[in-house]
């Protein structure tokens, strides 16, 4: 009876059953960015009210004293968790709900709907510019692989965060906070290059030399136009992953030949065309080959065709971040006839799988073969 339109929550499946999961809301938003921007509006609604401290007109008083973004909200069905019950993960969480929200003002052009969030939204800015250039011994979203402390991705991360941060205070009219958000994030950045340079590839984390990993936080840096790190460092990245690659993919980091399935696509989008298929091909060899026939697995083996863990997770999402980078135009969709087209630029992998996703939901039952 509160609510004047309807929210949606997203449940973390496979990996445990916590609903609204924002490090996972965060790789699955390419699929729902394209498709239905009001849609994934009303999937961050209920993390920012309860950020906000909003809860009691819904039924229960949360007091959310943290300073930085939530984790998630409890376990399905119930959105109940208390703050020091949460999964910390400040920058991740904070820098993800920072670039998503920045996004969506961008492409819808109207900034109405974060009324009544601008203090909340000034904490997070702030919080980030206090934990950053370095995030010091912080989770991160592949906390499976255990902590990474001073973590480049991460970092990189939350440094375009602020420079969300920094674009959503230009767009309210408040050009002398966003300057200044926006210079913090250049200086931020330019720490970033000089302490995870490491020869041909940055760092897994600042002070370990000889180590590397797929840095797939700065495409955020093509989404949102912002420009504070330079493209060579995205050259170079992306021309060591191809290095690294094995028969089914690019291990996530050097600490394992396991991948993540989004976050390689991701990778790839903001490489060449030529880098992009090898990616693809990769991980279709992968689903083609694997004797694990599963829902789709986003966490695989890059030496053998093997499930890593994980199954039928929102975050396969991420796979069409490729429709996010470039300016495509709108595509048809007729779901009721299972009717599709794509852009021409897409990969064939990606339209069948569209194809596929529809007649799923259109009740077709066909598979990818």
């Amino acid at each position: 009876d509160v609510l004047s339109e309807m929210w949606s929550f997203m449940k973390e499946i496979s990996s445990d059953g916590d609903v609204s999961t924002v490090d996972v809301i965060f790789p699955s938003s390419p699929l729902i960015l394209d498709r239905n921007a009001d849609l994934f509006k009303r999937i961050l609604y209920p993390i920012m009210e309860y950020a906000n401290n909003k809860t009691a007109a819904y039924g229960e008083g949360i007091d959310y004293n943290l300073a930085w973004a939530p984790h998630h909200l409890g376990k399905w069905p119930l959105c109940n968790i208390h703050p020091d019950a949460q999964e910390q993960m400040p920058v991740e969480e904070t820098g993800n709900l920072l670039l998503l929200i920045d996004y969506i003002v961008s492409a819808e052009g109207t900034l109405d709907w974060l009324s009544g969030y601008w203090p909340l939204l000034d904490i997070w800015g702030t919080y980030l510019v206090s934990a950053l250039p370095d995030p010091g011994n912080q989770l991160c979203t592949d906390d499976f692989e255990g902590p990474s402390p001073h973590n480049a991705n991460l970092a990189a991360k939350g440094i375009l965060g602020i420079g969300a941060y920094a674009q959503l205070k230009e767009k309210s009219g408040d050009k002398a906070t966003s300057d200044q958000f926006l210079k913090i994030a250049s200086q931020y950045a330019q720490y970033w290059v000089s302490h995870a340079v490491d020869g041909d590839h940055y760092k897994l984390e600042y002070d370990k030399s000889a180590t590397w990993s797929q840095k797939y936080n700065l495409v955020f840096q093509q989404l949102l136009g912002l420009n504070l790190f330079p493209q060579d460092v995205i050259t170079t990245e992306l021309a060591y992953y191809m290095e690294k690659m094995n028969a089914f993919g690019t291990p996530l980091d050097d600490r394992a030949t396991f991948t993540k399935l989004d976050w390689s696509f991701w990778s790839g989008s903001m490489g060449t065309d030529d880098q992009f298929q090898k990616i693809v091909d990769a991980s279709y060899n992968f689903m083609n080959q694997t004797p694990d026939r599963v829902p789709m697995t986003d966490w695989f083996e890059t030496l053998t065709p093997d499930l890593k863990g994980f199954r039928a997770r929102p975050v396969v999402g991420g796979i069409f971040m490729k429709w996010l980078t470039e300016e495509h135009p709108a595509s048809s969709i007729a779901v009721g006839e299972a009717n599709v087209s794509v852009p021409s630029s897409e990969t064939d992998f990606l339209s069948a799988l569209w194809q596929w996703i529809l007649s799923l939901i259109s009740g077709d039952g066909i598979f990818l073969q």
